[in-house]
């Protein structure tokens, strides 16, 4: 069966997914919303880096929800919830990288009128990625080895600077005085994700966390950094190290972690970087394993987008309601 894909948005990671849906034996990509005016009239393929698939990109939201697709691909760099809402209560599926559209993330209000979009619509929500996403569902996956499980954690550590995005270092706080007393809630704000990861993990291990707790800490640079995209000026913040962990009894139960540093450089301080995810599990027996690049690093816009673009044909099949990973079959790559 083939299924009828509306990729929305071409950014860094809409061009990795127009590129997976194209190459994908079970998609089709029959529209693609512009975000951006000057994008209106090109071709999807052209925009995302590909030959011309005779998909040309459009602002038209109703031209969209007329050709009728089984799915839409959503990746804005911010949701619009009356966009989202408005393709759900048209019967249209959504998978998307915006990882709080499945939680409370966005406000109770938002997550109440996604789910009755999805009842008016009869349609189905899935988010996922990399991180929050597909890594901790790796690592459920693995607690299946253990009989008693304790706690699990899980690692994103990275140079983040082969992912040229000014907007979002700026609103995680790059570049900012450490002492700026805006900084602490900008990194809580962008690590939003985590805690409904943190929820979805919980429900999944059967524990219920009594509170989420967070923690950042900060790297400054040594020296002025120019990455060609942006500037760091000579002690401003340039890494982060932290943690979000869901709570019960006093002890953690589920760990996101993250060790992220804009450019392998001179900071202090200056933490290792792995490259990678760790995964660690504790219980009546302890497992620690990594999932790293065999080259220089991963393509994180391709690691982002593909858990979704994979998902579409399960996502399509699956009940109507938000659904997380554990809702639906095995989500696994194409051998194409």
């Amino acid at each position: 069966m083939t299924y009828r894909v509306v990729q929305w948005t071409t950014g860094k990671t809409g061009t990795a997914a127009v590129r997976g849906i194209v190459a994908h034996p079970q998609l089709e990509l029959v529209g693609c919303y512009a975000w951006s005016a000057d994008k209106v009239g090109q071709d999807a393929g052209t925009l995302s880096g590909i030959d011309p698939v005779g998909v040309i990109a459009t602002d038209d939201i109703g031209a969209l929800l007329a050709l009728r697709p089984d799915c839409v691909s959503y990746m804005p760099y911010r949701p619009d919830i009356d966009h989202v809402v408005r393709i759900l209560e048209a019967g249209v599926n959504v998978v998307s990288t915006m990882y709080m559209l499945s939680g409370v993330g966005y406000g109770d209000d938002e997550h109440a009128r996604i789910v009755a979009a999805c009842e008016r619509g009869q349609s189905s929500l899935y988010a996922s990625g990399v991180y929050p996403g597909h890594a901790p569902m790796v690592a459920l996956a693995a607690s299946a080895m253990f009989t008693r499980v304790d706690c699990i954690s899980v690692q994103e550590s990275l140079d983040m600077s082969g992912y040229a995005n000014e907007q979002m270092f700026r609103a995680m706080s790059i570049d900012r005085e450490v002492d700026d007393p805006e900084v602490p809630g900008m990194i809580e704000a962008n690590c939003g994700s985590f805690k409904d990861q943190i929820r979805v993990m919980a429900i999944a291990m059967g524990v219920e966390i009594d509170e989420i707790g967070f923690h950042a800490e900060f790297a400054t640079a040594d020296d002025d950094l120019d990455f060609g995209y942006m500037t760091v000026g000579k002690g401003r913040i340039a890494g982060f190290k932290g943690f979000i962990s869901g709570m019960k009894d006093g002890k953690p139960r589920v760990q996101c972690r993250f060790v992220w540093k804009l450019g392998d450089v001179g900071m202090t301080p200056n933490w290792p970087v792995e490259h990678g995810y760790r995964i660690e599990i504790e219980g009546d027996q302890s497992l620690t394993f990594l999932m790293e690049p065999t080259g220089e690093h991963f393509d994180g816009t391709v690691t982002t987008a593909m858990p979704c673009v994979n998902a579409i044909p399960r996502v399509v099949e699956a009940p109507p309601g938000i659904v997380n990973r554990q809702a639906l079959p095995l989500v696994t790559g194409t051998a194409n």
